[in-house]
């Protein structure tokens, strides 16, 4: 294939455009139409005197010096490679115009003369119709009968070929009387033009092959021709708009065409007509002195502004703004430019991400250790803090480190966002505080949603602080007239460019070195759009072809043309990869290690970006890729994706989408399970989508179903997530996809509370997984099965079932799964009260979490661990871990780990008798249960503050919260901590029958089945409660059932309540033994141990009463 291995081929014979060619390439292009006025070829080159050169009306000694000397010096290098100029014949697609000219009335000609007679007009016409159509830059493609088949732009293009093709008809017209009387005999002409893609190709057999260009755009040339009467030309509308300045045609309507479905305009050309003067258009001056005004303010006060830069593709909006950037660095601005590009960008090339990466003074080719460096200089200059460094990471694209990496993973995807932008911002503040700041971002038109989002905060952040941020967009669909709310406090200046004047365009045109004509019919030609007037300026014998402009791809095609086989296939191979494409992989995709991009760079057709090249103009880019045949593009972009395979799975997957690869909707399954990995869920979905679109197979369609109900699981939007989960099912063909269906059901199912439905579904897929031996998904549905008994209240299953799916998950080497396992055997132990086997379980759970960076489940279970560690009777230690619990979800910003967190602390906190403390986490659990909008943990937070009422003697206070308290748990249900309410309410209340009462249905709260810590709370303030109101047989019993409830696995906690309460009943009724004495001892000795320090006071009290102070 071509494109794998770029050859040079070279081409015969000499023309008097070719002659044209070394004349430009000497700089004196304006004697191109002499020389071709007087029949100079290649061969007569080296034939040329200087007497020769003068009477040919070179009149500047110097240039007949020049060429003399070029003459004499490259005989039969360089002329001849000016006259047989190497031309690719690759398969490609090209712009070209199509001139079909038929002899009129050749069938009654054929008729009438002898074929010898008739040989000697065919070849007479041949003459004279192929010499016009060589002298303007045609290829002769074929005769057919007395037709003529010509081609203008392939092989070879010259940027104007529509021009030359209807200059070429006009001449042939022309020439039919001369002929006619040259050859004794009438003869005219009838001509058709027709300008489009076609596919040009070296076609045939091993017997014979020729260079011919195919597509509906010959078709309709030749149906052209038909329809045209005799001296007429018929030519398409393709070729009449972009000329309508230059030729002169009339309108013949539309004409109903063999093979095209609906009638086609025709136009008559009848000649040319000299152009009309280009009206005045808005130029740049207004735009740059405007500009200047904002640099100076920006400057002066402080205060910056966003620019939003406008136009059409072409119009010059990148060079505008390079001239902005001059400006500003003449001011003393520090300027950063980052792209949003369509199509191509890959990981470190985000927008975003790009200007964050200028703001820490690297760029995206350096490597991981210089971004580290870069990132703890900009704290130590104090352009962030030491806090940002987790946000940091994700906004340049370093990889998080160990430390940070489960603490990212286990945020919401809102905080990660909110933390992000909040870095952005300051870090653009603080750095415009060093010195201002000009920030710019290429084509937002192409931005996604989250990327505007952030354009819209970087919008905000700019309004206050001494930064300028320029966004350029397209007219149609500009994303901030639709998406600009919150920007519209940031104050923002519009630059809506139209096409330059011709006064502008000669400014731009002076920095060219190209004659005064040319500059002249450049300017007119490129009717103000800076990009045309560029590319015409650049090269004026090279042309391109796309679904852009068709002036534009002519222009790019003719570039293309003039540049080394090999160059060419550089470029045509790195088009595949978008704007931005890196050295290796042209060189991977090319199987060639020798790629040199600099000839491209110099021809201003690419320009570096840190480590890699972009193309300097988007339609360039695109006008090259659209010259691909589809057979090559398929193949391009299926190596593009092996590149990418190991690197990015997202463009691997597009570029498999691109080539047509039945592998492509796999390749998006996996783009969007790494992508779901990075709690990127929107884009994920995405991804998703576009692979379902592709999916032709049973099996990747169930794979991404159950893809995507797994993220919309992860998002909570449970209903959707049940939909893909039942569309997966139905369209599984095999026993464990139906399991993995039956799986998604059952967790989404347990959400809804649809219990039963949820256990149905895993008996399904559990029956299926046993047959199947599938481990990891054994494990998985037995985990559930345990989270669907702790609402039941089975602890005994629930432990049983995580039991099972902790086993399971080790065999299956599972991790997370092990450490999910974990997490739901704690819960277990501890709605069974066994406290310190629920300690051993969160702990080993949190273990293996910080191993594998597990955040979220980590998050979740860190509070219950620290519960349990007050339960086990380590009060200090408990505070620890809860602190640390707490730090842990306000980082990731776990609401309701946060919650169960400060509850930890408060408890901890109660016994240590630190009552301000106290007050603080049980003000941030309320606030926390509220945010949360549960309340049940708004409940708990209240009975909180009643108990710290009753401490400090505000007993109307206490029973107020303990009321509303009460009330919601009467709401929410009394199981989870209406007992322990009622115990709270049993002490803080001096009525004697309240108590009574109170105590009374706790009791037969914890009959009925109450939570587990509702024994031990419940219990402890009830033994109080009889205590001081010296009801010693009531407290004995309670003291004993609380003994006989932890008996299965007793712990420190209830050990000392039980020994103390026994302690102080009998010391209440009089009991002197020393051996109480000794026990009150031990006690206080063991309050100290344990940190129950609320409990001294009342032992203190004993050992007074004993005689021992």
């Amino acid at each position: 294939m071509y494109f794998l291995s770029a050859q040079r081929e070279t081409g015969s014979g000499g023309d008097a455009m070719d002659i044209e060619l070394w004349l430009r390439e000497l700089g004196l292009e304006q004697y191109m139409q002499v020389f071709a006025d007087n029949d100079i070829d290649g061969a007569m080159l080296r034939e040329l005197s200087d007497a020769d050169l003068k009477e040919l009306g070179v009149r500047s000694l110097g240039h007949r010096k020049r060429l003399l000397t070029a003459i004499a010096e490259k005989p039969s290098s360089t002329v001849q490679a000016a006259v047989d100029q190497p031309v690719a014949r690759a398969d490609e697609r090209r712009q070209v115009a199509v001139l079909f000219a038929d002899i009129c009335g050749y069938t009654d000609l054929s008729r009438a003369l002898d074929p010898e007679e008739l040989l000697v007009v065919l070849g007479g016409y041949f003459e004279q119709v192929d010499d016009i159509v060589v002298r303007h830059g045609g290829h002769i493609d074929k005769h057919v009968g007395d037709c003529v088949m010509a081609v203008f732009g392939a092989p070879r293009s010259y940027g104007n070929d529509r021009e030359r093709a209807a200059r070429a008809a006009l001449a042939i017209i022309d020439a039919m009387p001369n002929l006619s009387r040259t050859l004794v005999r009438p003869l005219s002409s009838h001509i058709g033009i027709a300008v489009g893609q076609v596919v040009a190709s070296d076609t045939g057999s091993a017997a014979h092959r020729e260079y011919t260009v195919t597509g509906e755009t010959v078709n309709l040339a030749s149906r052209l021709t038909d329809a045209a009467g005799p001296g007429e030309i018929l030519v398409s509308e393709t070729l009449w708009r972009p000329l309508a300045d230059r030729i002169a045609c009339e309108a013949r309507g539309a004409l109903a065409v063999k093979g095209f479905a609906e009638p086609v305009p025709v136009w008559r050309l009848t000649g040319l007509r000299r152009p009309s003067a280009s009206r005045p258009l808005f130029g740049r001056r207004d735009e740059l002195r405007h500009f200047r005004a904002i640099l100076e303010s920006c400057r002066e006060t402080r205060r910056g502004r966003v620019v939003r830069l406008r136009g059409e593709p072409g119009i010059g909006k990148t060079r505008l703004v390079e001239e902005f950037q001059r400006e500003a660095n003449g001011l003393g601005f520090v300027c950063h430019t980052a792209f949003v590009l369509d199509f191509g960008s890959r990981a470190g090339r985000d927008a975003i991400r790009s200007l964050m990466r200028g703001l820490l003074a690297f760029d995206d080719a350096s490597h991981e250790e210089a971004a580290k460096s870069a990132m703890t200089r900009a704290i130590a200059d104090g352009l962030a803090d030491a806090g940002d460094a987790l946000f940091l990471n994700d906004l340049i694209e370093v990889p998080q480190p160990p430390e940070h990496r489960a603490v990212y993973e286990a945020m919401n995807n809102a905080m990660r966002v909110r933390g992000r932008q909040d870095v952005m911002a300051r870090l653009v503040q603080r750095a415009s505080r060093v010195q201002p700041r000009l920030l710019v971002v290429e084509d937002i038109h192409w931005a996604d949603p989250s990327t505007l989002q952030d354009l819209v905060e970087l919008s905000l952040a700019a309004a206050d602080c001494a930064a300028v941020l320029i966004l350029t967009t397209r007219p149609q669909g500009d994303p901030l007239d639709s998406s600009s709310g919150a920007a519209a406090n940031a104050p923002c200046s519009l630059f809506d460019l139209g096409p330059l004047n011709d006064g502008d365009s000669r400014l731009m045109a002076e920095s060219f070195s190209c004659a005064t004509e040319v500059v002249a019919r450049c300017i007119k030609r490129a009717a103000g759009n800076p990009l045309f007037l560029e590319q015409l300026l650049s090269s004026t014998d090279k042309t391109a072809e796309t679904g852009v402009p068709g002036s534009v791809q002519s222009l790019v095609q003719a570039r293309l043309d003039g540049l080394d086989p090999v160059d060419k296939t550089v470029l045509r191979a790195a088009s595949v990869f978008g704007q931005f494409f890196e050295p290796q992989a042209i060189s991977h995709i090319l199987e060639r290690t020798d790629v040199t991009f600099e000839p491209m760079v110099t021809a201003r057709l690419l320009r570096r970006q840190g480590s890699g090249l972009v193309f300097h103009h988007a339609l360039i880019r695109d006008a090259i890729y659209d010259g691909l045949l589809k057979s090559q593009r398929r193949e391009l972009h299926r190596r593009a994706a092996q590149w990418f395979a190991q690197r990015d799975t997202v463009l691997r997957a597009e570029h498999l989408d691109r080539a047509g690869d039945r592998d492509a909707a796999r390749a998006y399954c996996d783009a969007a399970r790494s992508q779901a990995a990075s709690y990127r869920h929107e884009f994920a979905l995405q991804l998703v989508e576009r692979g379902l679109a592709l999916a032709d197979t049973c099996a990747d369609r169930v794979a991404l179903e159950l893809l995507r109900g797994n993220i919309l699981h992860d998002i909570g939007a449970m209903t959707s997530a049940l939909g893909a989960f039942e569309t997966a099912l139905a369209a599984a063909t095999t026993d464990a996809e139906r399991c993995h269906a039956w799986i998604g059901r059952a967790t989404v199912k347990r959400v809804i509370d649809d219990l039963d439905g949820a256990w149905t579904d895993l008996d399904c897929a559990a029956a299926v997984a046993a047959a199947e031996r599938l481990s990891r998904e054994q494990a998985r549905i037995h985990f559930l099965r345990g989270n669907l008994c702790f609402p039941r209240g089975d602890s005994d299953s629930c432990v049983r079932e995580h039991e099972r799916s902790l086993a399971l998950a080790r065999e299956a080497c599972d991790y997370e799964q092990e450490a999910a396992a974990l997490g739901g055997l704690g819960d277990g132990e501890y709605m069974r009260g066994r406290m310190i086997s629920a300690h051993d379980a969160f702990s080993l759970c949190i273990e293996l979490c910080q191993r594998h960076g597990f955040g979220r489940i980590e998050v979740a279970n860190l509070p219950m661990r620290a519960i349990t560690t007050w339960f086990a009777g380590k009060a200090s230690t408990g505070l620890d871990a809860a602190l640390a619990s707490v730090a842990a979800a306000e980082k990731v910003g776990h609401l309701r780990a946060l919650a169960v967190s400060h509850h930890a602390a408060w408890h901890c906190l109660h016994d240590l008798a630190q009552w301000d403390r106290a007050w603080e986490h049980a003000g941030s659990a309320l606030n926390c249960a509220r945010e949360l909008k549960s309340r049940r943990f708004e409940g708990e937070a209240l009975a909180f503050r009643a108990e710290l009422h009753r401490v400090a003697g505000r007993r109307r206070e206490a029973l107020d919260d303990i009321a509303q308290a009460l009330a919601i748990s009467r709401e929410t249900g009394m199981a989870y901590l209406g007992a322990s309410y009622l115990g709270t309410l049993a002490r803080a209340t001096d009525d004697v029958a309240i108590v009574k009462q109170a105590i009374e249905e706790g009791e037969a709260l914890l009959a009925a089945g109450a939570v587990s810590h509702n024994h031990y709370l419940f219990r402890r303030d009830a033994i109080e409660a009889c205590l001081e109101r010296g009801w010693w047989d009531a407290a004995a019993a309670h003291a004993a059932a609380l003994e006989a409830y932890a008996r299965r696995e007793p712990s420190p906690f209830s050990a000392f309540v039980v020994a103390r309460a026994r302690a102080l009943l009998a010391c209440g009724q009089g009991n002197q033994v020393a051996a109480l004495l000794d026990e009150l001892l031990r006690l206080k000795k063991e309050a100290r141990r344990l940190g129950a320090l609320h409990s001294l006071p009342a032992i203190d009290d004993a050992l007074s009463h004993c005689g021992f102070r």
